[in-house]
């Protein structure tokens, strides 16, 4: 173990030395003389120039690479001088001129860029090599025969990955650096190094003049695409490299190997140096199943895991209960009577807001500690379990099943109360508002429209500015109307106003148009929704789905488990780009006129706002005004009959198991079966 730590740490240093050589041109202006392309002969395509090196050749060259002394500052024959090398191959997209290091600032001259050219792209190619080394045996197989017939040392012997290192013994070794030699200083000797048996300086950078599959390419274009792709896939294998070693040192395992285990991770999943798998605890559930972003349990164990758990599970109570805090106040009122007689302070007085930190007196506090500190003793006699029901002390009287399902929607539950408290109590801090009172007052987005900096009593202005609520309601009759509505059934802009805003949405006149846009759009999704239930539990659809899979007739909610994800992906596909033309065209465009929910579907109709163009098939029908206006009003109230509609069909759809349909079941009964039989038989 400890030689493959070593082997380990050695090659995730050489790979990420390599990765650190990868560089590209300044993007200064280009003010030097020298060609653009270089030279004029085609080196080799990625790869081309490695073709029959085994992994260890490829490794054992890299290293060469890496621990060649330093050049001369000077070369005889060569004029140093600033060299500006933006005109040169490899700055391009996303990235551009990318030198973290500073090769390419002051005094680097031309020598000096080719030198680091033609190495970046010797360890480009040689971890393209590597990288397939990597992949291949596992894959395709290894070499039938010996390694080493005097060891008895076959190829199947060799493990794929860097534990192939300490496997080849040392006379192979020694023939690898042999071959390696050889290639380096006379097969494919790269002029540009120029010094001890690489000739004079002078050639182009990687080129090895062995052309390109055996032609030279004489389109510029062409020839710069080529040599833009191999530079680029050079890098690109030399970061695969780093991440395929570090992981393979971590793990034990070549990435086949770790694929085909779904040994993903190399810390906690049960597998490699790390045994303990919290992927398989409670709390790892669809649908991002294990999620530990923050790298909570690299390189802990179980022990470490627990008091984690232990703490994930407290905090979500708490924010369960300071969510419920946060709101029901506002729903359904305050105790009565005096939270501090003392201090002469009610629980009316107290707010639903973080404000109410500061109402609570000292003493207040100090029970509040006391309490919490008995309930953290009687924690430490059993941390995760509290009886069910909780308190009562009837421990472990739940079947195993059941209380995995319970545990399970506990942990659930918690998750989504930590991140409700933290936004409500984000928007709080923002608005000064409670929830209750956002929603009321239609503040929802605390950086839009000015709330944040209202005083309360400019609040209650902005409700007398926007109604008194004289009258009654119409939906309502004993209620009066509500803020915002003006109770008109046919009120131009939001027909099918009959007061009804038991929420009280409309007080935000300025969020008015987009409640109706969302009213809209929801009805008019129900409203296709029910008539794909009836489409679907009468049979009349596409069997199977369009593909090959079948999706069930009389459940459409099995049926909707049933599409593949590429169906699903294709959905969500088409609503989205739908989304995004409605708000670019409709919601976008209130202020200049365009009224809430008009798609422009007929372009003919009697309206004489702005309207946008629609991107899809239109329709043309010529319309009276007060037909237009009977249409919307028909329109509004399908909508809402719809949702209505629609969310008993899927409730009576889980419950039994069968979906409803708008179509009247036509089967005969039992006995209407047979005429005349009237008397139940076998009497």
């Amino acid at each position: 173990m400890v030689a493959m730590s070593k082997i380990s740490a050695f090659a995730t240093g050489a790979a990420a030395v390599t990765a650190a050589t990868a560089f590209v041109a300044p993007q200064t202006a280009r003010q030097s003389t020298q060609p653009t392309l270089r030279g004029t002969q085609q080196r080799s395509a990625a790869g081309t120039s490695a073709a029959g090196v085994s992994l260890g050749l490829g490794a054992m060259g890299l290293a060469a690479a890496l621990v060649r002394p330093a050049l001369p500052a000077v070369r005889a024959g060569v004029v140093r001088c600033a060299y500006d090398a933006s005109g040169e191959i490899g700055a391009c997209d996303p990235l551009l001129f990318w030198d973290p290091v500073g090769y390419c600032q002051d005094g680097c001259t031309k020598e000096d860029f080719d030198r680091r050219r033609a190495v970046e792209l010797k360890h480009g190619r040689l971890c393209m090599v590597a990288s397939i080394g990597m992949l291949w045996p596992d894959v395709f197989g290894k070499f039938d025969g010996y390694l080493s017939p005097s060891q008895n040392l076959k190829f199947a012997d060799v493990p794929s990955g860097i534990a192939a290192v300490s496997k080849v013994p040392l006379e192979g070794w020694l023939q690898v650096l042999l071959v390696a030699g050889l290639i380096e200083t006379q097969l494919f000797k790269d002029q540009s190094f120029g010094g001890f048996a690489y000739g004079k300086y002078g050639a182009e950078p990687g080129n090895f003049g062995t052309g390109y599959w055996g032609r030279k390419i004489q389109d510029p274009a062409e020839r710069r695409l080529k040599l833009t792709t191999e530079l680029n896939n050079g890098r690109l294998a030399m970061i695969a490299m780093a991440g395929m070693l570090i992981q393979n040192g971590l793990t034990g395992q070549s990435p086949i190997e770790q694929l085909q285990a779904g040994h993903y991770s190399p810390f906690n999943d049960g597998q490699g140096f790390f045994a303990f798998d919290p992927s398989q605890e409670l709390g790892a559930c669809p649908p991002l199943g294990y999620w530990d972003p923050f790298g909570m349990m690299a390189f802990q164990d179980e022990e470490k895991f627990r008091r984690n758990r232990e703490l994930e599970l407290k905090h979500g109570r708490i924010c369960m209960a300071a969510t419920i805090g946060m709101i029901v106040p506002d729903l359904f009122g305050r105790f009565g009577g005096y939270l501090s007689p003392s201090a002469g302070l009610k629980f009316s007085d107290i707010p639903c807001t973080i404000e109410a930190i500061y109402k609570v007196p000292t003493f207040g506090w100090l029970q509040i500690f006391a309490l919490a500190g008995a309930i953290e003793a009687k924690n430490q006699a059993f941390p995760e379990n509290y009886g069910y029901p909780p308190f009562w002390g009837r421990i472990n009287t739940l079947e195993p099943e059941e209380k995995q399902k319970k545990l399970l929607a506990e942990i659930n539950n918690g998750r989504l109360a930590m991140v409700a408290m933290a936004a409500i109590v984000a928007q709080n801090g923002a608005t000064g508002q409670s929830l209750v009172e956002q929603f009321t007052t239609g503040n929802l987005n605390p950086f839009v429209g000015g709330y944040a900096q209202r005083e309360a009593s400019d609040r209650l202005a902005l409700r007398a500015e926007f109604g008194s609520g004289a009258g009654k309601s119409t939906a309502l009759p004993w209620d009066p109307i509500p803020e915002g509505l003006t109770n008109d059934i046919f009120n131009p802009v939001y027909v099918g106003d009959v007061g009804f805003d038991p929420a009280g949405f409309a007080k935000n006149q300025r969020l008015l148009p987009w409640y109706r846009e969302a009213e809209l759009a929801h009805g008019r999704v129900c409203m296709l929704a029910v008539l794909g239930y009836t489409v679907q539990t009468a049979g009349a659809k596409f069997e199977p789905f369009i593909t090959r899979y079948p999706t069930d007739s009389a459940d459409p909610l099995k049926a909707a488990t049933q599409v593949p994800i590429i169906g699903w992906l294709q959905i969500i596909v088409v609503i989205a780009l739908s989304e995004l033309w409605r708000y670019e065209n409709v919601i976008s465009k209130y202020s200049q006129g365009v009224q809430p929910g008009d798609l422009g579907w007929n372009p003919t109709a009697p309206v004489s706002s702005p309207r946008p163009k629609w991107f899809g098939p239109t329709f043309t029908a010529a319309y009276q005004p007060e037909e237009w206006n009977n249409m919307k009003l028909r329109e509004i109230k399908h909508c809402r009959l719809a949702m209505v509609g629609f969310f008993f069909m899927v409730l009576r759809n889980a419950s039994t198991g069968e979906g409803p349909s708008l179509l009247p079941n036509l089967a005969a009964a039992e006995f209407q079966s047979s005429v005349g039989d009237f008397i139940p038989r076998d009497i």
